[in-house]
């Protein structure tokens, strides 16, 4: 398996404490009681669906919006967690305005075992878009780094989509501290590739199973 390497950021890690497992040890007791029909029984999930209301995102070749692309998969997500036993908390669950500030408060009042944030972007209109293409990954905080690597590689290698890199980064949603705070940039919505992919029902079913895959796949790496 070919597994991307982090780009940047790696040397903020002996700066900064709170490890995974003992993150783990804090927030998530139910870790202990993996079951193969819900191996993600009572675990709290938030899934944060990026744009919303006046911020609409990029648009699609159709005039999709990329709010409405990203609440479209947000909620596939949380349907697919839920069947794994998740207790799926949603920043939005419709077209509405909410401040990044707003978005921080809920991660921060729900306590979360991991917070997600899902985004589609695109290119300046003198960009090039059919060169430009796939996904990338954001984190900050140490204990979120092994999920963002955890996530991107299974997005890269297990879909075959192509990567745009896997970064460290100070940004709104990957700096709540209460709960591993991942942001993902799941394609461009300006390459005819990533946008077909992007809106095929398949595709989205694949992408929200290998999601779940993967986000149980670091919760048994971290429980205590």
């Amino acid at each position: 398996m070919k597994f991307i390497p982090l780009l940047i950021g790696l040397v903020v890690l002996n700066s900064l404490t709170n490890s995974p497992v003992t993150w783990a040890q804090d927030k998530t007791p139910n870790l202990a009681s993996f079951s193969v029909e819900k191996p993600l029984s009572g675990i709290k999930i938030l899934l944060n669906a990026g744009h919303g209301g006046k911020e609409l995102g990029a648009v699609g070749a159709t005039g999709l919006l990329a709010k409405d692309l990203n609440l479209q998969v947000t909620k596939l997500l949380r349907d697919e967690l839920a069947r794994r036993g998740a207790i799926v908390v949603m920043t939005r669950e419709d077209d509405r305005d909410l401040s990044l500030v707003e978005r921080q408060k809920i991660i921060e009042q729900e306590s979360p075992a991991i917070a997600l944030t899902f985004h589609y972007r695109s290119l300046p209109d003198d960009g090039d878009a059919e060169n430009t293409r796939g996904i990338s990954t954001y984190w900050y905080h140490p204990q979120a780094h092994s999920l963002a690597v955890l996530l991107h590689n299974r997005l890269v290698n297990d879909l075959g989509r192509p990567s745009y890199g896997l970064y460290w980064q100070n940004l709104a949603l990957t700096r709540p501290h209460t709960a591993p705070s991942v942001l993902l940039e799941l394609g461009f919505m300006s390459n005819p590739d990533d946008f077909e992919e992007a809106t095929n029902p398949q595709e989205q079913k694949k992408l929200v199973k290998t999601l779940a895959e993967g986000i149980t796949e670091w919760l048994r790496s971290v429980k205590p």
